[in-house]
């Protein structure tokens, strides 16, 4: 199989990789458009973070990076050069170390080397190497990264199998020994690692391929050392290598030979060591050349981040299954080589690319995080740029000491990329827009069985009934199935998360905890980081995106620039607007008459009862969760039932339509506004929503509480003012309108300290106005309740 047919093997949902050396143009070409072909969509990559900047300046910034991918720039303090790919599946994996970047070369140009380790059903023995692999990976993330956490989590909860492993580590001292996986660590060198996996085995013969070497061979050196110094045979491309052979003399029992006896012209990048023992022979291939920045890493001042794998095979079965076993009928001479010397004096010192920093949004909200190496007052402005790299918005002047974040209009578009602007007339390689609101949809693996069809419901519904509750009720189930968790309506959320699945996951906190340090963080221009998995992957959140979709809350749709350039891949349903309907449309004006609701027939009396009896569920699930934590998932749900009641009401004056079944007075108690006072009574007395609330310590969090309120605000004033148009509905009246004003008052202490709040509360209502407030007849009296 050739190296990136791998990426269109179906069953895996989640990819890992990490590279040196990105292309943009030939990784979204290749290996992610077949990713996501097959059905995966959860995809991180880790590339050298002055690579990337190069191929970023001299190429344009990547089409999808930050919406369809995350892609992550990693330092190491000489270079960030593993090369792994990590593939999972609910049953399967598999795991690639070697030489290939994620470049036109490395996939399909160069000699490459890589090693392919599978987990399934009938082959479990690897899984201690996946979990090591997620781990390393995990280990070069920045720390205020705001995206791995989700992707980590999205992967383990569909890969149970590597989610128990982790939770479980695999005792290293009982580890078997045919297969180690190596890469640099704190503790201990690769030559460390390689010397503990070869053991006491005595080496007769050390056979080594690499591309690059060091000046003076201290890399060959100390491998030689570690195997007792045995004979040693160099295996180079002649054609394309530079070696430094005047260093040959001082090293005896060395022979040089072609490492490709063939007429290809293709560039041999593998890296591969043979140690040919007694008992087996020792392979080890992967990232690391034969020079000490590779084999002693971090414990020297250039050291490089690497990875590769130890295999232990029978002696004599190595060269044969590497294609090798003739190698010495192609002997080389110091004379045929390329002088490494020659070569690096005449070489000029390659150009620098300054670093512009991390670029975030999300809702609407803009943040630049300077480099590391940033000098204050020495930015001047960042220009934004859209996916055609063209100026999005008006340039962003930098004040020192002034903002960091900052709120843009995304009505027509959503920036792609930024260019960092510095005093002296520079400017930074263009940065990527880590877009955590398009990532999260984007990246969803696709949900399967019973589990699809329900999602589906929901991300295709486009008006508000019962069957929304009742899908999420299913989904629920479904999710305690998965998990095996009791059905019991108070959350589970907040036992102590296990190390391995949530290390980078700010923890749970009280709501009033919460807006402390999210106030503190917004004062210093910062964002409450963590992960994202339970906005978009939870029953309760896949909800609250199809409520906003209801409402045209989410705007742009956010799959269209992606999916026209990825027309292999089945496009995303994220239809944003409710088509107009003859049957379902509002009075082009305001009705004077009173409202003469059509005759009820008998269907429009048993939805309406169905819907009272939603409200009589409700209340009983309050009472269960009185004086108990709850988490935003609740919040959802009475937005839900509050939204879905609004638009079965009927209006205060003119004709109902025939899906307007709720009156605004009936004697059988299903009348809309005592159902909507009976569901705010809930959570603004009996549970006392606010204050019992948990919430992940994530800005998400405060997006939904917003929501919340302005629907439960919306619908208040809504029911306040329909019972002051009725005769008949005196005894609603008062409680209703200290409802209402009760209502108001916390709002305004919530939403007055944030002027973030202030405008998605405003937004939030005017978008709930567009929806109701004409069908109601309520738009004169909800204006004036908001001015």
């Amino acid at each position: 199989m050739k190296y990136f047919d791998v990426f269109a093997e179906s069953g895996f949902h989640s990819a890992f990789l990490t590279t040196y050396a990105f292309g943009a143009q030939a990784f979204e070409d290749v290996p992610f458009s077949r990713l996501r072909g097959s059905g995966c969509r959860n995809i991180v990559i880790l590339a050298d973070r002055q690579m990337v900047n190069q191929s970023f300046a001299e190429l344009g910034p990547a089409k999808f990076a930050g919406s369809s991918y995350h892609l992550v720039k990693a330092d190491a303090p000489g270079a960030f050069h593993p090369k792994i790919t990590l593939l999972l599946g609910a049953k399967k994996g598999r795991l690639l170390i070697g030489s290939a970047n994620l470049t036109a070369l490395g996939l399909g140009g160069n000699r490459e080397l890589v090693a392919s380790l599978s987990y399934g059903e009938d082959a479990t023995g690897d899984a201690h190497h996946f979990a090591a692999a997620l781990n390393y990976i995990r280990s070069k993330v920045p720390a205020d990264d705001l995206w791995f956490a989700t992707a980590m989590q999205r992967a383990l909860r569909s890969s149970p199998w590597l989610r128990e492993v982790m939770e479980s580590p695999f005792p290293e001292k009982d580890a078997a020994h045919d297969v180690a996986l190596l890469h640099d660590r704190p503790d201990a060198t690769i030559l460390d690692q390689i010397a503990a996996s070869v053991g006491d085995d005595r080496i007769e013969r050390l056979i080594v391929v690499s591309p690059y070497w060091d000046m003076k061979l201290e890399g060959l050196a100390r491998l030689r050392a570690i195997m007792g110094d045995p004979p040693t045979d160099l295996l180079i491309d002649a054609a394309s290598t530079y070696f430094p052979k005047s260093e040959l003399p001082r090293f005896s029992d060395i022979e040089i030979f072609k490492v490709d006896t063939s007429d290809s012209k293709r560039f041999v990048h593998a890296k591969l060591v043979i140690a040919q023992g007694q008992t087996w022979d020792h392979v080890i291939s992967g990232s690391m050349n034969c020079t000490l920045p590779a084999l002693l890493g971090p414990t020297i001042v250039r050291g490089n981040a690497e990875a590769g794998i130890h295999k232990r095979v029978p002696p004599g079965a190595a060269l044969a299954a590497l294609g090798l076993e003739n190698y010495r009928d192609a002997p080389l001479q110091p004379t045929d080589l390329h002088d490494l010397a020659s070569a690096t004096a005449k070489r000029p010192s390659g150009e620098a690319y300054t670093d512009g920093g991390t670029m975030t949004l999300q809702s609407g909200r803009f943040v630049w995080k300077p480099p590391a190496s940033f000098v204050p007052g020495s930015a001047t402005a960042i220009t934004l740029q859209d996916r055609e790299e063209v100026q999005f918005g008006n340039r962003i002047d930098l004040v020192q000491g002034g903002d960091t974040a900052w709120r843009l209009d995304l009505e027509a578009g959503r920036p792609k990329s930024g260019i960092v602007h510095f005093a002296d007339g520079s400017a930074s390689a263009p940065v990527q827009v880590i877009d955590l609101d398009v990532l999260a949809v984007r990246t969803l693996p696709p949900a399967q069985g019973r589990k699809k069809s329900l999602t589906d419901i929901l991300a295709e519904a486009m008006s508000e009934d019962l069957v929304l509750i009742e899908t999420l009720n299913q989904l629920e189930a479904l999710e305690l199935e998965e998990t095996g968790a009791n059905a019991d309506p108070a959350p589970k959320a907040f036992s102590p998360p296990s190390a391995a699945s949530t290390e980078q996951v700010h923890p749970i906190l009280p709501y009033d905890e919460f807006v402390r340090a999210r106030s503190s963080a917004l004062a210093q221009g910062s964002q409450i980081s963590g992960g994202f998995f339970g906005r978009h992957d939870s029953p309760a959140n896949t909800l609250s995106a199809a409520l906003n979709r209801i409402i045209g809350l989410v705007g742009l749709d956010l799959d269209a620039d992606e999916d026209r350039e990825l027309k292999a891949i089945a496009a995303m349903d994220f239809r944003m607007t409710e088509p107009a309907a003859p049957s379902d449309a509002a009075p082009s004006a305001p009705q004077e008459e009173p409202t003469k609701p059509a005759k009820a027939t008998k269907q429009a009396v048993a939805t309406a009862k169905k819907m009272k009896e939603a409200v009589d569920a409700f209340e009983a699930r309050c009472r269960l969760l009185r004086d108990k934590p709850i988490s935003t998932a609740e919040l959802v749900r009475l937005r839900a039932l509050l939204q879905i009641l609004l638009s079965h009401a009927q209006p205060i004056r003119g004709a109902a339509l025939p899906t307007q079944i709720l009156p605004i007075h009936t004697k059988d108690s299903y009348d809309w506004p005592r159902l909507v006072g009976r569901l705010l009574k809930q959570h603004f007395g009996t549970v006392r929503a606010l204050q019992t609330l948990q919430v992940a310590q994530e800005e998400s969090e405060q997006q939904r509480v917003v929501e919340y309120l302005a629907m439960a605000d919306w619908a208040a004033k809504a029911a306040a003012t329909a019972a002051a148009s009725h005769p008949k509905t005196a005894d609603l009246r008062g409680p209703l309108e200290s409802l209402a004003e009760a209502l108001a008052a916390q709002v305004a202490s919530i939403i007055g300290t944030s002027s973030e709040d202030k405008r998605y509360f405003d937004d939030l209502t005017a978008r709930l106005d567009q929806r109701f407030a004409d069908r109601l007849a309520l738009n004169p009296v909800v204006c004036l309740a908001h001015a």
